[in-house]
């Protein structure tokens, strides 16, 4: 078991050489170089399966958060560090910004389409999707990994099991059709229950806790949440202390938690520090360093959490438009709670 984490986390690391390893399609353009020396593009796609954002341009420094495969994200501004590595300060659709190198990226020319924002997709929903150079999991190694909620271009299929992907660094590839829902883009996530929501937080228990992590790779307290309500079609922003203030979130007196909320921790309540999400009236689920380094479920009356827990937060109730999205989206099947 540990050994074939082992190489997931490899291939994952790895992302020159998983692209290099592909075929380009006819429209490639060399991964990590500016298609215009002239002119720093605004736009660029991620083609690492996780890439840690730092807050400087040397991966000495601290990491802030992670950027994930497919993620198009604006340029802020470039950097050649004391080691000649070329990096660039990006935002990730969040609106959170740090600095990766620049061989993490696949920069777009003005009018170029964002990745995966038209045409059939795939829409991950396994926690990890492998990704092999041919349609067989037995014949080479895995040249990617997907993390859950990466969206990813079809370009064509083999049999019922199959689909040929064309990936954000123009390579192609293929992945097991299991291994997500096939969309028509451009997606967006629909709103779920709560009873989704809370489903969907139990699939990452015992996952690691890494700081700054925003995948199944390893999470932070932070990165956690907010994946899981992105994908059910509530996005909120990135740190937990603007998770409380800023994500349109509504307050919910101490007593009156429910599934589903978050609920906020620190030293006070400006101070903020922590995040987790309600299962019901008495639990919640977090990534936490507290016992074990993990995603795990703990219990809000302990003491230990009661003597820093400052607020709770709850999404508003859906609209009536998306309760009838949602009703027809369930009524054709799929989703993401056919892996839950």
């Amino acid at each position: 078991m540990i050994r074939a984490l082992t190489a997931i986390v490899l291939v994952a690391l790895s992302p020159a050489l998983a692209c290099a390893a592909q075929i380009p399609a006819q429209s490639a353009k060399p991964a990590g170089v500016p298609p215009d020396a002239m002119a720093e593009p605004a736009l660029a796609v991620v083609i690492s399966s996780v890439e840690n954002m730092f807050s400087k341009a040397t991966a000495s420094s601290d990491v802030v958060s992670q950027a994930l495969l497919g993620h198009t994200v604006k340029i802020l501004k470039k950097q050649r560090n004391a080691d000649g590595e070329d990096w660039r300060r990006i935002e990730t659709p969040d609106a959170y910004s740090g600095w990766v190198v620049s061989s993490s990226l696949r920069f777009l020319n003005p009018g170029d389409r964002p990745y995966a924002s038209s045409g059939r997709i795939l829409v991950v929903s396994s926690l990890l999707a492998n990704i092999y150079q041919d349609p067989s999991v037995t014949a080479h190694k895995p040249v990617k990994v997907a993390p859950i909620s990466t969206v990813l271009e079809i370009v064509g299929e083999k049999g019922e099991r199959w689909l040929e992907i064309n990936l954000p660094c123009n390579t192609r590839a293929w992945v097991q059709r299991g291994d997500g829902d096939v969309r028509e883009a451009p997606w967006t996530w629909p709103r779920r229950p709560v009873e989704d929501m809370v489903a969907l937080s139990k699939r990452f228990i015992g996952l690691p806790y890494t700081w700054g992590g925003t995948s199944p790779f390893g999470f932070d307290c932070s990165g956690f949440v907010q994946l899981v309500y992105k994908m059910s079609g509530i996005p909120i922003l990135r740190d937990a202390g603007i998770q409380m203030t800023a994500s349109g979130l509504v307050e919910v007196p101490k007593g009156q938690e429910q599934a589903g909320d978050l609920v906020f921790f620190g030293r006070a309540i400006d101070r903020i520090s922590h995040v987790g999400m309600m299962i019901d009236g008495e639990y919640f689920i977090n990534a936490t360093t507290s016992d074990a380094p993990i995603v795990q479920i703990d219990r809000l009356a302990d003491e230990n959490w009661t003597r820093i827990y400052q607020a709770a937060r709850r999404p508003t109730e859906a609209s009536e438009s998306e309760r009838r999205a949602e009703s027809r989206r369930s009524l054709h099947g799929g989703g993401f709670l056919r892996n839950f």
